[in-house]
């Protein structure tokens, strides 16, 4: 299991939903099935694509991330299949895309619901057949491309709203997994900040700042709208201003953060955790069987669901 602790390396995090979602990754990582990713924005949805590539069969081979919200109708063809010299105003050189560059790999598309309805037809079509034109060509090209998507959005409600095509949709949610917001993750918030701070201070070569308990109530206080990639980008501040010899106090922290409440707050998550433990337990204990875990619970298959995609627990549909 070395390769499949150095895949893991980057989701770090002990709450039951990171450890079930490092179980699911385990699981559909060798596979060559499409995935989608969902988790708001700055959950870590790259460091799950990047841990699925590297314990599939694909490891050795490029992982190209692609951010979609940047694509529209004009540009699309020549970044995602290329182009050939000549090919529009501009093209002085054959250029191949971001299909071609991932080839025996894996192509990550994150934000795909904000691609464009002509460009999720044209990622469709490549979907289903696995080939593609480079733009200003005829030649039939074939692509063996491992797909994983992402989205901080409700892909199914904006498939219900008519703004994302529902057969699109079916063709990259082979499976589908939850990353979940930092705020319901409860003391992992402290182990990440361990973690960035140590590993900036390597990186800066100092010695690593120590937080005092008013820091860190906080660090647990505050909301994290910004999720993981917030609390990573403070510690590297902390870093960069921490007097050498002197605990860092909450004075040090970004003024938000510094004035997040001195009480309350925590409650909500250690509820939280608690609730994911006993689900988890219970699924386990089930080994994945959702109705028999809801039966012993005393609530219906749907409620157990819900509460499971609430939680950020377990990621897959209702079985």
């Amino acid at each position: 299991m070395a390769c499949g602790a150095g895949a893991l390396a980057g989701l770090v995090g002990r709450c039951p939903a990171i450890e079930s979602l490092r179980c699911e990754i385990r699981k559909i990582g060798p596979s060559d099935s499409r995935v989608h990713v969902f988790g708001e924005t700055g959950t870590g949805k790259e460091r799950v694509a990047r841990a699925l590539h590297e314990l599939s069969p694909r490891a050795s081979r490029p992982f190209v991330p692609l951010n979609a919200a940047g694509i529209g109708d004009e540009l699309l063809p020549s970044e995602l299949f290329g182009c050939a010299k000549g090919a529009y105003t501009g093209a002085a050189v054959t250029r191949d895309g971001y299909i071609a560059a991932a080839e025996g790999g894996t192509l990550f598309i994150d934000e795909v619901a904000e691609l464009t309805p002509l460009a999720q037809a044209r990622l469709l079509r490549f979907l289903q057949e696995g080939e593609y034109q480079r733009l200003g060509e005829t030649v039939v090209r074939k692509a063996n491309v491992r797909v994983v998507s992402a989205t901080n959005v409700d892909l199914p409600r904006r498939v219900a709203e008519g703004r994302f095509r529902e057969d699109l949709w079916f063709r990259l949610k082979v499976h589908c997994l939850v990353v979940p917001p930092l705020r319901e993750r409860g003391s992992d918030v402290m182990l990440l900040a361990r973690h960035f701070l140590a590993a900036e201070a390597r990186t800066a070569g100092v010695e690593t700042p120590r937080l005092s308990s008013e820091a860190e109530e906080a660090l647990l206080a505050y909301a994290w709208r910004g999720n993981v990639r917030e609390l990573e980008h403070e510690m590297q501040r902390l870093v960069v201003r921490a007097v050498p010899g002197r605990e860092v106090s909450r004075e040090d922290l970004s003024a938000d953060i510094g004035q997040a409440p001195r009480s309350g707050g925590t409650l909500k998550a250690a509820l939280q955790r608690a609730e994911s433990e006993i689900l988890v337990s219970m699924l386990e204990k089930h080994e994945g069987r959702q109705a028999r875990a809801a039966a012993e619970l005393g609530i219906t298959r749907q409620a157990l669901w819900a509460k499971l995609r609430r939680l950020g627990v377990w990621p897959s549909e209702p079985v």
